[in-house]
């Protein structure tokens, strides 16, 4: 989508040197139509008090061999160093590590969402705060998947959901060495709707509940997709209300997208959302702070 942008723009630009107004017409439709890729600085409420923090953070397992290579302390090592500057009150991995995970500090409350005989990635939740309820929803056909864990917080029961759509088979070298006759176009149309399907799962679940709902993880799908559409509708994206910049975390061949989210329902409000670039994984962590509201 930046790159449609840019290539409008570009044209609107000839458009008025050539007095040809007729080539705005497609940086006039975005404006209209589209939800745009950059946020500018946004107003972040900074009350503090009474405020829960959400730290979601695909961190591959806690192996990123990149930045490895280049430092003599584990990923884990950085990574729990980071946690433990935010100390946030939810914790949210996706594509966990059952042994790193059970190193996890200062969370009384944890949900290590672990199947015996299972290739599922694993999803955990952590907690400073009790939870009083938990379960799977389980994605059919993948390894990908998403849990929930119910978390008493004063006098109020929220719902988080931790979520990992289906993963895209992207990378030349796993294409070239594991998959033979493999066709992108197939790959591209299959994952989308594998998405798209988990995706109505999540909401159908959403829906069964009379909880406060937040829907936090990993889509890998941008905010233009399908996906991404489905399970926003009738929530709101902390990103799009209190967000800076283009959000980035993930950059395929330094290309940034925004592929993980923080989704929120009526009975929330955000004071703060947070990027970062930490190169500690494939994916970068967003930090968010958010109040639940009292009727």
């Amino acid at each position: 989508m930046p790159l449609i942008f840019i290539a409008n723009a570009i044209l609107a630009l000839y458009g008025i040197f050539k007095k040809k107004y007729i080539y705005l017409i497609g940086v006039i439709v975005f404006f209209l139509f589209n939800s745009f890729f950059y946020q500018f600085s946004r107003t972040t409420n900074v009350e503090t008090k009474d405020s829960i923090s959400l730290l979601t953070y695909n961190v591959r397992s806690f192996s990123q061999v990149l930045y490895a290579s280049k430092s003599n302390q584990s990923p884990f090592t950085e990574i729990e160093k980071f946690i433990n500057s935010l100390s946030p009150d939810i914790l949210v991995f996706q594509e966990s590590s059952y042994k790193e995970s059970k190193k996890i500090k200062d969370y009384p409350y944890r949900f290590i969402g672990y199947k015996e005989n299972s290739e599922k990635s694993l999803l955990t939740i952590f907690s400073k705060y009790p939870i009083v309820n938990k379960g799977y929803v389980d994605f059919p056909n993948s390894k990908n998947d998403a849990i929930y864990a119910d978390i008493k917080i004063q006098q109020d029961t929220i719902r988080v959901y931790n979520t990992h759509l289906q993963s895209y088979v992207i990378s030349p070298y796993i294409i070239a060495n594991r998959f033979s006759g493999f066709n992108y176009w197939e790959n591209l149309n299959n994952t989308i709707t594998k998405q798209v399907e988990q995706a109505n799962l999540i909401k159908d679940h959403a829906n069964k509940s009379n909880k406060k709902t937040i829907i936090t993880g990993d889509f890998n799908a941008t905010p233009y997709s399908l996906p991404y559409r489905k399970l926003k509708k009738g929530f709101n994206d902390s990103f799009i209300t209190n967000g800076n910049g283009i959000g980035k975390t993930y950059a395929h061949r330094r290309y940034p997208l925004r592929l993980d989210y923080f989704l929120y329902d009526d009975q929330f409000k955000v004071l703060s959302h947070d990027n970062f670039n930490l190169k500690l994984s494939d994916h970068e962590p967003i930090f968010v702070k958010f109040k639940i509201k009292q009727l």
